[in-house]
């Protein structure tokens, strides 16, 4: 049983997501910059995608989701759909250090 609260109004929800999101950035931005700092280790951009990678990462989410209550295929499909933009991010930086 989840001990989540129980919204009255959209207004709290909403307040909610807001107050959830200004918790969740400062994560994004340590995870890009991981990110950039893979891209800068890595250099090259054909190194970008490593799918066992992105496997083994989608299957780690689902079995934290599962712990959390959350439908895993939920968690996966975000997870795979951030890894997609962030691997797109980590070829651009490659590809902008390769033009320097």
């Amino acid at each position: 049983m989840s001990d989540r609260p129980t919204y009255a109004s959209m207004d709290e929800v909403r307040a909610a997501i807001d107050a959830l999101d200004e918790t969740l950035m400062p994560l994004m931005a340590a995870r890009a910059h991981c990110i950039a700092e893979a891209a800068r280790i890595k250099g090259d951009p054909d190194e970008a995608l490593v799918q066992w990678r992105v496997d083994e990462v989608a299957a780690h989410a689902r079995e934290l989701a599962a712990g959390q209550d959350m439908d895993p295929d939920l968690a996966e499909k975000l997870w795979r759909a951030m890894m997609g933009e962030f691997i797109a991010h980590e070829r651009k930086l490659m590809e902008e250090a390769a033009a320097r």
